[in-house]
């Protein structure tokens, strides 16, 4: 209990909530277990009388693999969205990562917490708090 993944799946889930608030009418629930270390989400509402969602895929990978996409594209297929035909598909990422692979059909949101710098995942939330203190000590 308490492990790292479970640690940087709470920022995702953190930046999902900016995203899409439920005082705006999102819901966001688990998708069914998609397997490796990647964690998927259905992100939907219904407002005017339409829906809205998305089918959203979180990875750490440094490069983006074929079988991410394809976890993605199954994942659409079997966590449907009543009330819409086509809902969109995103991947969330860190920033640097090697999208090569994705196709424009997919949009891609890079995360705001973490970050590849070579072949290092950082958390910047981290590195930015480091060097806020580190200003203030050399100001006073």
């Amino acid at each position: 209990m308490g492990s790292n993944d479970d640690i940087m799946h709470e920022f995702v889930r953190k930046e999902l909530r900016k995203l899409y608030p439920s005082v705006d009418g999102w819901q966001i629930r688990p998708a069914a277990k998609t397997g490796g270390k990647e964690q998927g989400f259905v992100v939907s509402r219904r407002i005017l009388g339409r829906t809205e969602g998305a089918h959203v895929l979180v990875s750490f990978d440094r490069i983006v693999a074929p079988v991410t996409i394809d976890t993605l594209s199954a994942m659409s297929r079997t966590e449907p969205i009543p009330g819409l035909s086509s809902p969109k598909k995103i991947l969330v990422v860190p920033k640097n990562t090697d999208l090569s692979s994705v196709s424009r059909e997919i949009e891609v949101l890079p995360m705001q917490s973490f970050a590849w710098e070579d072949k290092e995942l950082v958390w910047l939330k981290r590195r930015a708090q480091m060097s806020e203190k580190a200003t203030a000590a050399k100001s006073s």
